[in-house]
């Protein structure tokens, strides 16, 4: 099947996070990471993700709505990028 015509993803837990919370979902620059992905209501993160060397945008997008889904039946917070900055100091 041509990649054309594939089914696009259809992202249904940061579209039901979007919907049931007040929250944002954010890409882009954490410093001192480079590329990361932030769901959040407020100041609380219910998921920041890293990502991953050579991973695209769209590879991120299917784990951030990956660990909404854990982070939201859980009810949980999944992050990924504090102990990125701890280790990156600790060096």
């Amino acid at each position: 099947m041509s990649k054309l015509f594939a089914r696009a993803p259809t992202f249904e837990h940061i579209q039901a996070f979007l919907d049931d919370t007040r929250g944002q979902v954010t890409i882009g620059e954490i410093p001192p990471i480079r590329r990361a992905a932030l769901a959040a209501v407020g100041k609380k993160a219910h998921v920041a993700l890293v990502c991953r060397d050579k991973e695209s945008v769209a590879d991120l997008l299917r784990r951030l709505n990956d660990a909404l889904e854990k982070a939201m039946a859980e009810d949980i917070a999944i992050d990924e990028v504090l102990p990125e900055i701890k280790r990156r100091r600790a060096r």
